[in-house]
């Protein structure tokens, strides 16, 4: 997270490697570098992403728990990545980091430091963010003296609640923190729900930001990172807004940022609790009291029963990012974790800083928050696995039916149709469980579902538990050659000679086995007598060389008429 912001000149921050490396209750050992320590921090990052330049920036600090690290050649190209941040600091269970990746820090002059396993992310990154807005609260080369108490609002611990509110009373405009879904996260007065979608659409669609809206301006909380519908946005009464409160509105945006940066890693240790949870499901060691307890750590419920929900929407940041927002209203504490290909492990992406006007929609050069940044206690747990960028979640139902909380996603999935540009929105939800012992199949059939969802041909598309157990579903997941090919040699001759001779033995046939093969059933349907049926059945089989009279046949039949 970058907070310099507009109008900052890079240097005024005094915060230093050395100060971070001289505070006890951090206890950084430095590897390497030992005579770079008087390098500036402009910024914190958390990321274990095998290329991390998109989320870092110079000057950042970079935390990392090397699940990317295979070798040396991946640390040499990760730290080639890195461009010019302030420092990497490893945060791993082992006692010290590989030795090749010390080496090419050491080549490369960046300096290494290591955590203690004892001192979470979390910790480290609230420490250094709070030293920043703290700076940046007391900079007296700012004219605007409400700057100041913007920064210590949050210094002092308050919410973003009374952030907004602070900037409504000071611009006396009304002022909202939304997100690309039209959720109001917080704002200074109530929002109803038409403005909320036109402004969403308005944010998601518009080539350039800030956007206008009915009077109310729309501006990105944050940019550079991958997907606006990933992003949070402020709403404003844009046309009381100019000269220095536009500053205040640039300067919220980066506090707001940087809040929802210092949220993401409180939940730091959560996700980590998810981790290993997910590992060890994946490993097949999984006893039932250590997963219990792990989801107890979690707050996710079972009793009341429990589902898994798997999604696509791009890249890994934006598919936790989607994930999370979509099911914030039903469950406020979602906790994100993160997979490398290969092994579950934490790969949190950096923090973005501030936005700013010109931000250019998906289709030129989109805009976003990385992150979910989650509140609240943790109800559902979610996050993203594999090359395909696949975000994972358990959701207890706590009152919702299955297919309540499967139109809840769908309907917030069509909201950020809007900004999707070239990606797709891919969901799967299981079934239903109410114990944690079927929870690794529960997670496979998510995944699987949301496999057979992307092969739809909608903007957003979703397959549920139910639909995997149903043939047409499985169907979809034959190339459209194949199916056609299969069709047309079991059909294709009763096809032609329907449309030769003005006859209806397709129909009859489907009919046929849509009534189970009931002779009396299908004639009284087809309005035709017994005979006439029997007439129609034998020069079907005469056609296709196959019997009606075999199970196997028949199935073929009815697979061969849903291949349409």
């Amino acid at each position: 997270m970058d907070v310099l912001g507009r109008g900052l000149v890079p240097g005024e921050l005094a915060m230093r490697l050395k100060d971070l490396v001289q505070d006890d209750h951090l206890a950084l050992k430095v590897l390497t570098g030992h005579d770079l320590l008087d390098r500036r921090v402009r910024g914190v990052a958390t990321t274990d992403l095998p290329d991390p330049s998109r989320f870092v920036k110079p000057g950042e600090l970079v935390l990392t728990e090397l699940t990317w690290h295979t070798g040396a050649d991946s640390a040499k190209e990760f730290v080639d990545r890195l461009g010019d941040v302030a420092a990497l600091v490893c945060g791993t269970a082992l006692k010290v980091p590989p030795t090749d990746l010390i080496d090419v820090c050491a080549q490369a002059g960046l300096p290494l430091l290591t955590l203690p396993v004892d001192v979470p992310f979390s910790r480290l990154t609230e420490h250094v963010l709070r030293a920043l807005i703290a700076e940046l609260g007391s900079n007296p080369r700012r004219p605007y003296g409400g700057r100041r108490r913007l920064a210590s609002t949050l210094v002092d611990g308050g919410s973003l609640t009374k952030l907004v509110d602070t900037v409504a009373g000071e611009l006396d405009v009304p002022c909202w923190v939304m997100s690309a879904t039209g959720r109001v996260i917080v704002g200074s007065q109530p929002l109803n729900e038409d403005s909320r979608a036109r402004l969403a659409h308005t944010f998601l669609t518009a080539r350039f930001l800030p956007g206008m809206v009915d009077g109310l301006s729309v501006f990105p909380i944050s940019k550079g990172v991958p997907h606006r519908i990933a992003n949070w946005f402020l709403a404003y009464r844009g046309e009381d807004v100019q000269g220095d409160s536009e500053d205040v509105i640039v300067e919220l945006a980066a506090l707001v940022a940087l809040e929802r940066s210092r949220m993401e890693a409180a939940h730091r240790i959560e996700r980590r609790v998810l981790d290993q949870l997910l590992q060890l499901l994946e490993s097949g060691d999984a006893d039932l009291p250590g997963l219990v307890s792990r989801l107890h750590t979690l707050h996710v419920e079972t009793e009341h029963g429990l589902l898994v929900v798997a999604l696509t929407a791009g890249g890994p940041e934006v598919s936790v990012a989607v994930l999370d927002e979509l099911l914030r209203p039903l469950a406020p504490g979602i906790v994100t974790a993160s997979h490398a290909p290969g092994s579950w492990g934490s790969a949190g992406t950096g923090a973005s800083g501030q936005g700013s006007p010109g931000t250019r929609a998906p289709g030129a050069s989109g805009s976003g928050v990385t992150g979910s940044g989650a509140a609240g206690s943790g109800a559902a747990a979610s996050g993203y696995a594999g090359s395909a960028g696949e975000a994972v979640a358990l959701v207890p139902l706590a009152g919702n039916s299955a297919a309540e909380l499967a139109e809840h996603l769908v309907r917030g999935a069509r909201i950020l149709e809007a900004g999707l540009g070239e990606e797709r929105i891919s969901l799967g939800v299981s079934s239903v469980t109410t114990g944690p012992a079927g929870l690794n199949g529960l997670i496979e059939e998510a995944r699987h579902a949301r496999s057979l969802a992307s092969l739809g041909t909608g903007k957003v598309s979703v397959v549920t538990g139910d639909d995997v157990s149903s043939h047409r579903t499985l169907l979809a997941a034959i190339p459209d050659p194949l199916r056609r090919s299969f069709r047309s040699r079991l059909l294709g001759r009763l096809e032609a000679y329907d449309a030769t001779n003005q006859t209806e033995l397709l129909e009859t046939l489907e009919t046929f086995l849509e009534e189970s093969g009931s002779w009396a059933a299908t004639a009284d349907r087809l309005h035709v007598h017994v005979n006439t049926l029997r007439y129609r059945l034998k020069r079907i089989e005469e056609l296709t060389g196959r019997s009606l009279n075999s199970w196997d046949e028949r199935v073929d039949f009815l697979l061969a008429l849903r291949m349409r």
